[in-house]
C-alpha cells in the first residue's frame, strides 16, 4: 500500500490487458462498515488520555475481534454477494446489530459487558456461516471447514459468556485464533478462492474503510476541539487535521493504484496466500496503526498547553510507526524490490519515535507540530520515489 509500485511499467501493462472489470461495492456493505466504524470509535476512545501497556493490550484484542468480523464479512459478500438477495440482506442486518451490540459493550468488554460482547461476536460468525453451508457444493469446500471456522469459535465465544475471567478471555484467543491459524492452511480451496476473488471489488472494499477510519481521525479532533473550545486547542486541532490530511494523501495518492496492481499480480501468480496476507492480515496492523494515530491526536487537542501523556505520543509514534510496516510489508509481499521501499519504509517505521522523547520537554501542541513537520517529509521521500522509479522505467525501457 504504498508508493513502491507506481514505477512498474512493462508487467504492470501486461497484467492489465488480461483484467477483467469486477462489480462495485453496494452500498449495504458500506451500511456495514459504518457500523463497524462506531466500533472502532469506541476502541479509540480506550486510547484517549494517557493508556498503559494493559490498555494497548485491550486495544487490540477488541479491536482484532471486530477486524475478523469485517474480514468474514468482506470475502462472504466477494464470493456471494454479487446479487444482493433478501437472505443476504437479513444477513447483513443481523450482522449490523451484532456489530452495534459488539460497540455498545466496548467500554465494558472485559467486565460487567463480557457477556453482551462475546454474544455479537458469536452470532455475527453464525450468520456468516450459512452461505459458507448453502455454497458448499460449488465450492468445493469440505463440510468440517465451515464448522471449524466458523461454528467452533461462535461457540467458545457463547460459552466464554458463562464462564468467569481470566478463561472467558482465553476462550477468545482461542476463537480468534482458530480463524487466524485457519487462513494459513486453505488446502484444495487455494485454486476455488483463486478462480473467484473479486480483486477489484477488494481494493474498493479496503479503501473505503481505510476513508471511513480516516474520518474517524477527523471526528476525534472535531470532538476534542469541541469539548476544549479555545484559541490554543483550535491551533493544535488545525495541525492535527493537517496531519490526518498528509497522512491520508501518502495511502491514497501513493498506493491505491499500487494496491490494485499488487493484489491482480498475485492472482495471476496463483498466490492465494499472499492475497491473504495483503488483505486480512496487513490490513489489520494499518488500521490498527490509524486508530491509535488518532486518539493520540484526540489527546494533544486536549493537553494543549501542557505536556503530552508518555501514553499518548507512544500511541502518535506507534500509529505512524505501523502505517509504515504495513504499507512495507504489504509492498514486499506484492513482489517489489527491497530497493523500491527502502528509501520511504525504514524512516516510516523508525523516525516516528523521536516523538517520544520530544514529548517529554516541549508541549502537546509542538509534538504535533513536529509530527506534521515529520509526515510531510515522508510525503517528500514518496514523491522522489515515485521520481527515481519512473526514470529507471525509462531509462530499462529506452
Amino acid at each position: 500500500m504504498t508508493a513502491a509500485e507506481h514505477g512498474e511499467s512493462a508487467q504492470t501493462a501486461a497484467e492489465s490487458t488480461e483484467h477483467r472489470p469486477g462489480r462495485r461495492v453496494h452500498w449495504l456493505e458500506l451500511f456495514f462498515d459504518l457500523v463497524l466504524v462506531a466500533y472502532i470509535g469506541q476502541v479509540a476512545h480506550t486510547m484517549h488520555g494517557d493508556p498503559t501497556w494493559v490498555d494497548a493490550l485491550g486495544f487490540f484484542a477488541l479491536l482484532a475481534a471486530a477486524w475478523w468480523a469485517w474480514v468474514n464479512a468482506t470475502v462472504t459478500m466477494n464470493l456471494f454477494g454479487a446479487r444482493i438477495t433478501p437472505s443476504i440482506w437479513i444477513a447483513v442486518t443481523i450482522a449490523m446489530m451484532s456489530v452495534g451490540v459488539m460497540a455498545a459493550a466496548v467500554p465494558g468488554a472485559f467486565t460487567d459487558r463480557a457477556a453482551a460482547f462475546a454474544i455479537g461476536n458469536a452470532v455475527i460468525r453464525l450468520v456468516w456461516a450459512i452461505p459458507w453451508f448453502a455454497k458448499r457444493r460449488i465450492t468445493g469446500i469440505p463440510w468440517w471447514r465451515p464448522v471449524l471456522y466458523c461454528l467452533i469459535p461462535a461457540s467458545l465465544w457463547l460459552v466464554s459468556a458463562a464462564v468467569a475471567p481470566p478463561w472467558q478471555f482465553a476462550l477468545w484467543a482461542i476463537a480468534i485464533a482458530i480463524e487466524v491459524v485457519l487462513l494459513g492452511f486453505l488446502g484444495g480451496q487455494a485454486g476455488w478462492l483463486r478462480e473467484n476473488i473479486d480483486i477489484d471489488h477488494i481494493v474498493e472494499r479496503v479503501g473505503l474503510l481505510v476513508v471511513i477510519v480516516f474520518g474517524e481521525s477527523i471526528l476525534a479532533i472535531i470532538a476534542e476541539l469541541d469539548a476544549h473550545w479555545a484559541p490554543a486547542p483550535a491551533v493544535t486541532a488545525v495541525l492535527a487535521f493537517a496531519a490526518v490530511s498528509m497522512l491520508a494523501w501518502i495511502f491514497f495518492g501513493y498506493a491505491t493504484a499500487a494496491v490494485e496492481r499488487g493484489l491482480r499480480r498475485l492472482q495471476l501468480r496463483g498466490s492465494i496466500g499472499g492475497l491473504r496476507d495483503t488483505v486480512m492480515y496487513l490490513p489489520f496492523v494499518l488500521i490498527s496503526g490509524i486508530v491509535l494515530f488518532a486518539s493520540a491526536l484526540g489527546t494533544a487537542v486536549a493537553e494543549t498547553g501542557h505536556h503530552l501523556p508518555v501514553g499518548a505520543a507512544v500511541c502518535l509514534a506507534a500509529g505512524i510507526s505501523l502505517f509504515f510496516v504495513a504499507s512495507t510489508a504489504e509492498s514486499l509481499r506484492y513482489g517489489a524490490p527491497l530497493r523500491d521501499v527502502v528509501l520511504w519504509g525504514p524512516a516510516g517505521i523508525v523516525l516516528p519515535w523521536l516523538l517520544v522523547p520530544l514529548a517529554e520537554i516541549v508541549g502537546a501542541e509542538t509534538v504535533v507540530a513536529a509530527c506534521v513537520g515529520l509526515i510531510a517529509l515522508f510525503v517528500a521521500l514518496n514523491e522522489i520515489n515515485v521520481r527515481r522509479m519512473r526514470a529507471a522505467g525509462l531509462s530499462s525501457a529506452a
